[in-house]
């Protein structure tokens, strides 16, 4: 997360008190960590000391020690401003009105408090991505207002603020609901994939050196250093440990229903039945390729009925 990103949406939920989107989008990102709720509080406490900062005349030397009890951690960078602030000031240029500088100086006083929110906020440390380690079943709820069902033993990371829309998977099984936003892509990383959508559910499993994507409601694109694949509602596409991306082996030839059932099942990452277990030795010709789950369990049944 950059420190502009920290500083755009700290500073908007402060103007916008009103706001309940921006307030709600606040208080999820306050409950993800105790540093950003130790943050909020620092700042917030800095940004109500700006109301109460005294008017034309304006007194330096007071207003520095008010604002700097208000920011921890961050006197040498408070003495260093101060020393440039005065520095610049100390000299009247000539040819200036009083009543010109006593403007100048009222508007340096009322921007000033800003100019130090800002200020704070770029020295303070970046705060690290959210690193998660599913034990259980659990349901990931995010900023923008999609969710993340992620499956015991899987490990996500994402940026607390969210404002890229990008989440890491690196092992395990999650099941992803986005939110729409034609604005914004969703991204979800994979160590040798890629999927991006932008809104639609779908299911990401990463087991050793093999990842699986199964669309579930939309359409996603998955893409690898040196192949693109489009998955639409049902299809799902694997990537295998070189990162290659495979066209799907779903056309068989004289083969058991019952190995063509448990191919689908293991690729559609469904249970694709038969619709008696006396078809599994029956021998089938059939191709399933750009079809959905649903479709092919349809053609499968006619298959074996016929």
């Amino acid at each position: 997360m950059s420190v502009d990103d920290i500083r755009e949406f700290l500073i908007d939920c402060l103007a916008h008190p009103a706001n309940a989107d921006k307030q709600a989008a606040l208080g999820q990102w306050l409950h993800q960590s105790e540093a950003n709720r130790t943050l909020y509080a620092e700042l917030k406490q800095l940004w109500d000391a700006t109301e109460n900062m005294p008017v034309i005349p304006f007194d330096k030397e007071q207003g520095w020690q008010a604002l700097s009890q208000q920011i921890s951690g961050t006197s040498a960078h408070v003495v260093e401003l101060k020393r440039e602030i005065a520095s610049s000031t100390r000299e009247e240029a000539p040819g200036v009105t009083a009543p010109f500088l006593r403007r100048y100086r009222w508007l340096a006083a009322a921007c000033f408090p800003l100019f130090l929110v800002a200020s704070y906020l770029i020295w303070q440390k970046v705060e690290q991505p959210v690193t998660i380690h599913a034990a259980i079943k659990n349901t990931l709820s995010l900023p923008d207002g999609s969710s993340i069902q992620l499956q015991p033993g899987t490990v996500i990371k994402y940026d607390p603020a969210f404002a890229n829309r990008r989440v890491s998977l690196t092992q395990g099984a999650a099941d992803f609901s986005i939110s729409p936003d034609e604005k914004r892509t969703f991204i979800v990383q994979l160590p040798r994939s890629t999927v991006t959508v932008l809104g639609t559910q779908f299911n990401v499993n990463v087991s050793g050196t093999t990842e699986k994507v199964v669309v579930q409601e939309g359409k996603v694109r998955l893409t690898t250093l040196t192949d693109t694949l489009i998955l639409t509602k049902g299809l799902a596409g694997q990537v295998t440990k070189g990162g290659k991306l495979l066209q799907p082996k779903l056309s068989f030839t004289n083969e058991e229903a019952g190995t063509v059932a448990t191919a689908l099942s293991e690729f559609y990452l469904v249970n694709i039945t038969l619709p008696d277990s006396t078809f599994r030795k029956k021998k089938i010709t059939a191709n399933f390729q750009n079809m959905s789950a649903s479709e092919v369990q349809q053609v499968l049944n006619a298959i074996l009925e016929q």
